[in-house]
Order: C-alpha cells, then sequence, then structure tokens
C-alpha cells in the first residue's frame, strides 16, 4: 500500500496529538462519570421525597420549569437465559427451544470493526 511522504512524515506527531486526545477523553469521562453519580444521588432523593410527600408536581419559579414525579412500567430485558426458558414454555420443550435460540444465534450477521489500540510494553 502506498502512502504519501506527507502522510507518512506526519505520522509519529499524529500519533502524539492522538494520544494526548486519548488522555484528555479519559480525564472527561471520569469528570462525566463523578457529575452522574452526583446527578443520581440528587434525583433519587428528589423522587424518595416528592413519593413521601406524595407531590406529583413541583414549578420552579427561577426557571419557570416543573419537576414531574412519574412511573411507569417497563419490561426487563431477554436475556439468553430468560429467552430459552420462556421459548421452552411456549413449544413445551426445552430442547426445541435450545435449538430455536441456537439458530436465531448462528443466523446473526457478523460485521468487521477496525480499532487502533495502543499496547504497553
Amino acid at each position: 500500500m502506498e502512502q504519501e511522504s506527507g502522510d507518512l512524515s506526519q505520522l509519529p506527531q499524529m500519533i502524539v496529538q492522538w494520544r494526548q486526545t486519548q488522555d484528555e477523553v479519559k480525564k472527561l469521562k471520569e469528570q462525566i462519570r463523578e457529575h452522574t453519580i452526583r446527578e443520581k444521588a440528587y434525583r433519587d432523593v428528589i423522587m424518595r421525597v416528592m413519593k413521601k410527600n406524595q407531590i406529583g408536581t413541583l414549578d420552579l419559579q427561577q426557571s419557570q420549569s416543573r419537576v414531574l414525579y412519574n412511573t411507569k412500567e417497563k419490561k426487563g430485558s431477554i436475556g439468553m437465559k430468560n429467552l430459552v426458558g420462556q421459548l421452552g414454555e411456549f413449544m413445551n420443550s426445552a430442547e426445541e427451544a435450545k435449538k430455536a435460540v441456537d439458530f436465531l444465534l448462528g443466523k446473526r450477521q457478523t460485521k468487521s470493526v477496525e480499532t487502533l489500540v495502543i499496547e504497553k510494553m
């Protein structure tokens, strides 16, 4: 594969910049993680207080908005063990359910993903 000489001469500098960017992204992700934990803690306390005091809506005059406390039903994920069990119940045969799941898994499409990794020596 032919490379332009300009691309090849810039490669070391591009790698240095890429690694610096990786480090910056790592630091920002850590900050996001910390903020997400703090946000969840606040949300849990607010929800607990609103539920305890049976407050469904709370008007916020400073921001001209409101906070709503909602409850809704959500379906759980279908894990492999759960899928085989439910198919076995439906088909009245655990073996047939296992065959059906294996068939479906065997027919999944695959895709190629290219990555760039730093390996410590």
